[in-house]
């Protein structure tokens, strides 16, 4: 019986002295600031850009983990830069770019004209339209724009290979781009699309000459590429009231 009782005598402390450390770690820690954004990232420029112009957004988390504490108690935001952009985002960005406001306010009660798979009143369901009615976006096939499918180097520069002759500016330029090491990998499809991007300083190598073609695209790559579209191909863009938009 001295036995039992010594045992559960060692093990209430253990407990009371875990609860203690546990209480004492969670007590001296702040949980994160509403925007959590690292300043020493690479596309720390382009970041600025797309967020002063409302082009792109920060992404909302509601876990975050420091050290032995895991917060669950709220949410913070942060641009997430090496998150993937999916294709419902990139339309939107695209038509935003566009100044095509007019068509986005009303979101929240847009349906899409073309589109069994995009929903109801989302801020890109009108984006998504605008984008496949005007030569930007393709479709995937069986009336689907699947808005959640993450998108490619190569398909992004198709994309806005096709937005700028949609600006109807110049899209001739084209260099040999066979330097690259996985050249070859680029879709029959989108060869002019990536020669006019690396031509026009938009899309740049990867470490080890690799022009990457087939690698899911990031948003920090998307907005820098937008942020490079911006200064290179359509210069001195003025910075659109993006007010007018009902977040």
């Amino acid at each position: 019986m001295k036995k039992i009782l010594a045992v559960i005598l060692v093990l209430t402390m253990v407990a009371v002295l875990s609860v203690n450390v546990f209480a004492a770690t969670y007590h001296d820690w702040t949980p994160p600031p509403q925007i959590v954004d690292r300043d020493d990232v690479w596309y720390k420029e382009a970041r600025a850009f797309v967020l002063e112009e409302d082009l792109m957004y920060r992404l909302t988390v509601n876990k975050y983990f420091n050290g032995s504490v895991y917060y669950c108690g709220g949410t913070y935001k942060s641009f997430e830069g090496e998150a993937p952009a999916p294709r419902s985002e990139v339309a939107l960005l695209l038509c935003r770019y566009n100044g095509s406001y007019d068509i986005l306010k009303g979101y929240k009660e847009s349906k899409s004209k073309f589109f069994v798979d995009v929903p109801n009143g989302q801020n890109f369901t009108p984006a998504a339209d605008w984008a496949y009615e005007n030569g930007i976006i393709n479709g995937v096939g069986d009336d689907c724009f699947a808005p959640e499918r993450t998108i490619t180097r190569e398909e992004f520069a198709a994309m806005l290979y096709r937005y700028t002759n949609y600006l109807e500016t110049d899209t001739t330029a084209r260099i040999d781009y066979s330097e690259f090491a996985d050249s070859e990998s680029v879709s029959d499809w989108a060869h002019d699309a990536m020669s006019w991007a690396v031509a026009a300083g938009l899309i740049n190598g990867k470490p080890g000459k690799l022009l990457a073609p087939q690698d899911t695209i990031t948003r920090a790559e998307v907005a820098t590429v937008i942020y490079r579209f911006n200064n290179e191909v359509k210069a001195h863009r003025d910075i659109l009231d993006s007010t007018l938009i009902n977040k």
